[in-house]
């Protein structure tokens, strides 16, 4: 039997009072879970003994395993451009592990290798600052930030949008 598996690449905090308290604010949640809750009081715990420094507090490399194979769909298609980013790179990263998926259309925003915002107000409460509290532990070596997830079959401008599904699927339906 043939295993297929999704490797995920895990990422760093920075610690620091205010970014820590993120975690105490997912303990009210009532959309997380125990399991959830449990994860975020033990973070904020190892997070608070490390303030200053990037801290990882789950595992480097995650290994989700597949026993079965379903034989359909036999291939996908996944229409990317640069208005996909950071979460939804982060799917493409995984979909693309898989053999029946290809990548179809123009580079990805590349966004997401510093990642997880995180917002907090000026003390006037005039301003908001956005910002985000994790890198990947895949930069230095497979960097995405400000180049993007490749398309397995590039869409040149001279294709309208609207042909996109249509130009995708014949390729698809030729594999």
């Amino acid at each position: 039997m043939v295993l297929r598996t999704i490797r995920t690449v895990g990422m760093e905090y920075l610690s620091t009072e205010l970014n820590n308290s993120r975690m105490l604010g997912f303990l009210q949640n009532p959309h997380f879970s125990e399991e959830e809750k449990q994860w975020a009081k033990d973070g904020y715990g190892i997070l608070n003994q490390h303030i200053g420094s990037y801290i990882n507090i789950d595992e480097d490399v995650t290994v989700e395993t597949f026993d079965k194979i379903e034989p359909l769909p036999k291939s996908i298609g996944v229409l990317v451009d640069s208005s996909n980013g950071s979460t939804a790179e982060q799917f493409l990263l995984a979909a693309k592990q898989s053999k029946k998926v290809k990548l179809f259309g123009q580079t990805t925003a590349g966004v997401l290798d510093i990642s997880n915002m995180y917002q907090t107000d000026s003390p006037s409460g005039t301003f908001t600052l956005y910002y985000s509290l994790t890198k990947s532990l895949r930069i230095p070596h497979m960097a995405i930030d400000g180049v993007g997830i490749q398309p397995d079959y590039y869409i040149d401008g001279e294709l309208p949008l609207y042909q996109w599904t249509s130009y995708t699927q014949k390729i698809l339906e030729g594999m």
